[in-house]
Formats: C-alpha cells, sequence, structure tokens
C-alpha cells in the first residue's frame, strides 16, 4: 500500500511544480485567442487598435505565458485578463512591463459567496504606469515641459503654499547629490500657451499619504520597495489630475486620450493602495460586473493601485 501511495505521489509532484510544456503553452494561446473571438472581444480590439489589433492579442498570449501568476489568473478568471487588455487598448498603451506604460498585475481577490463561505480566486487587474500618465499628457500637444523630480536636503529655498511658487537651489554635482536626503518630491509643467504648474509635496507629506491610503498595517510592496518612484507618481498624478490637460483641442483629440483624460480627473488612474502589496489581504464583497464585448469597461469602476507594480521607471 504504501508503495502505491509513493508511486502516486512521485507522479502527481512533477506536474504541480514543473515549467509549462510546449502542450500547455500552445493550448493558453489557443484558448485565448477562442476566447477573444467567442466572446466578441476580437471586434472591440479591431475598433480600438485597428491593423495593430492582431500584435496586441498576441502580445496578452506572450505576456500570460510568461508569468505563472497570470497563468493562475486565467485558470481562474479568464475575462479579467481580456477586460485589463481591453482597457489598456482604450487607452493605446502596450502592455509589455518592460516598457512601463501599463501593466496586467495578477492579484488575489476573495468574494464572499451567498452560503456565506469565502472563496479565493486569482483575477487580474490594469494599472497605468507613471509613463503612461506622460505619454497621454505628450499626446495632447499641449505641453511645452513636464517633470517630476526629487528634492533633496538644502536645495528648497522657498515654497508659497497658496500661489504654490518654489525656489530651489539645485546641487549640480551629482555624486554630492546623491549623498543628500531626500525632503520631498516637486512636479512642474509649462504648456505651450504659458500656463504653469509647480507641485511640491515634502517627504512627510507623502508618507502621510500612503498611509493614510494603505490597507492593513503595514506599507505595501510597492512602496516598501520602490518609495522614490511611487512618491513620483504620486506627485505627477496629482498635478495633472487636478490641474494639466489631457486633451487641448477635444475635436481632435483620440478616443483615448479622451478616455484617459476623464480617467485621471476622476481619479480612476490613481497611486490608492486598492490592491495590497499582500495579496491575499484583498477583499471585495462585491465582484465588479464585466463589461460586455462591445463595450468599453465602465466610467465608475473603482480605481487601481500600483503597489505590486514592477520598477516602473526604468
Amino acid at each position: 500500500m504504501s508503495q502505491i501511495a509513493t508511486v502516486k505521489k512521485q507522479s502527481i509532484a512533477p506536474k504541480t511544480a514543473a515549467p509549462l510544456t510546449q502542450k500547455s503553452t500552445t493550448s493558453i494561446s489557443t484558448m485565448i485567442n477562442a476566447m477573444v473571438d467567442s466572446e466578441g472581444y476580437r471586434k472591440r480590439f479591431d475598433e480600438l487598435l485597428g491593423k495593430r489589433a492582431p500584435q496586441f492579442v498576441s502580445s496578452i498570449v506572450s505576456m500570460v505565458n510568461a508569468d505563472p501568476n497570470l497563468q493562475a489568473c486565467f485558470r481562474d478568471a479568464p475575462v479579467t485578463i481580456i477586460q485589463s487588455a481591453l482597457r489598456a487598448a482604450s487607452y493605446d498603451l502596450p502592455i509589455d512591463p518592460g516598457l512601463g506604460f501599463a501593466y496586467i498585475v495578477p492579484f488575489k481577490n476573495r468574494k464572499k459567496l451567498a452560503n456565506g463561505q469565502w472563496e479565493t480566486r486569482n483575477e487580474a487587474s490594469f494599472i497605468m504606469g507613471y509613463k503612461g500618465m506622460i505619454q497621454l499628457a505628450q499626446r495632447t500637444g499641449a505641453y511645452d515641459r513636464i517633470n517630476v523630480t526629487d528634492v533633496r536636503q538644502g536645495e528648497l529655498i522657498r515654497y508659497d503654499r497658496l500661489r504654490e511658487d518654489a525656489e530651489f537651489e539645485w546641487v549640480e554635482d551629482e555624486q554630492e547629490r546623491d549623498r543628500l536626503p531626500i525632503i520631498g518630491w516637486v512636479g512642474y509643467f509649462r504648456l505651450r500657451n504659458g500656463m504653469e504648474k509647480t507641485l511640491y509635496m515634502s517627504k512627510a507629506a507623502i508618507e502621510a499619504h500612503e498611509k493614510a491610503n494603505r490597507k492593513g498595517e503595514y506599507m505595501g510592496k510597492g512602496w516598501k520597495d520602490n518609495f522614490d518612484a511611487m512618491a513620483a507618481k504620486t506627485v505627477l498624478r496629482r498635478l495633472i489630475g487636478k490641474w494639466g490637460l489631457m486633451s487641448i483641442d477635444y475635436q481632435r483629440a483620440d478616443d483615448a486620450t479622451l478616455q484617459a483624460a476623464t480617467a485621471i480627473a476622476t481619479g480612476h488612474v490613481d497611486d490608492l493602495d486598492e490592491i495590497e502589496a499582500e495579496p491575499d489581504d484583498v477583499v471585495s464583497e462585491q465582484p465588479t460586473p464585466a463589461a460586455k464585448p462591445d463595450e468599453p469597461l465602465p466610467s465608475d469602476a473603482p480605481p487601481l493601485s500600483d503597489d505590486d507594480l514592477p520598477d516602473f521607471l526604468k
């Protein structure tokens, strides 16, 4: 009896631990393409991307094949991957994580069933990257300059909170500057019509923002692993979301720019910790309704977090 049990255990274990075989990889590719066709998503991708739609769908397949966590999402909730990809397509942003424009991030979501029990499943969500925000702003043609940088000790001369005027004396020596502690971050843009805006947030303000919007007791993984990048994105999101333009000419602006402008202005593309670094802590009692294949995702979708992002500033 023990020998039989041992044989069964040995025959099952390699299937769960071993990487995907060529057969399973092909299966995922086939299933994704079949879902895109059967559910009507192909038509929506064609409407959004035109001739680039096949290449975009292929990038979805490659992305899932390369990430075991996304493969788990595909097994549990494949529609969340397609919907996340559709959202990226609606903004006309590539989903290659190496580019840093947009990400499809896997996480665990807990849902309360009708019988009162909790079910945990792997799902995917769309996250806009730092570069994606800058890209959408640049598409308008309205910006002459836009940038975010850290501020080191001794560089801030004064900051007028009412007028939001700031004066800095930058340390030019890079090695000397790297040794100085960071005291805050500043974002700036100047439009082609001459309008300028500066937003400065101290390190204490950034830390208070992170703490106020975290889920759970501890700092999220994204903030913990890449605090400076998250702080820079927070400043940029606030600067563009409150004062910036996402389209200066609405008659000529493309649909992706207009939709992104609305999302940023309403906070649906934000740095709030709606997806926690520890995926098991994410709880959603009511699932987000699935978007219809021939319609964009709902504008009232909850904001998403970038806590689980890779280094999007590389």
